[in-house]
Order: C-alpha cells, then sequence, then structure tokens
C-alpha cells in the first residue's frame, strides 16, 4: 500500500467564477464559468474548507475512486452561499469541488481554503 500523500495545509486557491446570459433572435443563451478543484486529501482524515465570495456560488462536493476518472466521482456534500465553512471525512484519497454562480450576470473571484485543522468563520465587518 502506498504512502499517504504529503499535503501542506492550510492551502488557498483563488478561483474566477461566472455566468452572464445573452439575449438574441435566438432567444437567451447563458455563458457560464463555472471552475473545479481537484485535491489529494487524506482518507479518514477531516478536511476542513471554506468559501468567501463575492456573489452566491453553489460549491459541490464530490469524493472520486479514481484520482484521473471524473466519472468514478460520488457526491458527498453541497452548499450555497457567499461565505460558508464547512467539514467533511472523505473516503477516497481524492476530492473534487465544482464552483457556480447561483445568478445570471454575476462574477467575481472566490477565495477557497482547504486545511486539516478546523477554520475560524468569517464574520462580517
Amino acid at each position: 500500500m502506498p504512502p499517504p500523500p504529503s499535503i501542506v495545509y492550510p492551502v488557498t486557491y483563488q478561483i474566477q467564477v461566472g455566468n452572464t446570459q445573452v439575449n438574441s433572435t435566438s432567444g437567451p443563451a447563458n455563458t457560464n464559468i463555472a471552475a473545479s478543484q481537484v485535491a489529494a486529501v487524506i482518507p479518514g482524515a477531516p478536511l476542513y474548507y471554506q468559501v468567501v465570495s463575492p456573489v452566491i456560488v453553489v460549491v459541490t462536493a464530490y469524493e472520486r475512486a479514481y484520482p484521473n476518472d471524473p466519472a468514478s466521482r460520488r457526491q458527498v456534500g453541497q452548499m450555497q452561499g457567499t461565505t460558508f465553512t464547512s467539514s467533511i471525512v472523505p473516503t477516497t484519497g481524492t476530492m473534487e469541488f465544482t464552483f457556480a454562480v447561483a445568478q445570471t450576470n454575476s462574477s467575481g473571484v472566490l477565495q477557497f481554503t482547504l486545511s486539516d485543522h478546523p477554520i475560524a468563520p468569517v464574520t462580517a465587518p
């Protein structure tokens, strides 16, 4: 059995998301910029994550049975909002998080943090 991955936490990603709705003679069309982040994790160890976004986003968490096979993913959680903190205990060595804006004509760069220790919730100023 291979050793568990060596992961240095916390790690923070800046992720661009957006959605634009355009009207044309053919009707409305949506252009989505949805993003995903795949991360190696330690199975059985708590994984904490936090999203801080300027727009409302839907974040879906998946476990991947096979790291390089997106078809092997299984949804294990979903949250929506601008700021939230959560945790999961993965059963596989790979997690995938997807990010999509919830409203049309909105975009921004969100901050996504993963940690092996609890993350303090963000409070509004």
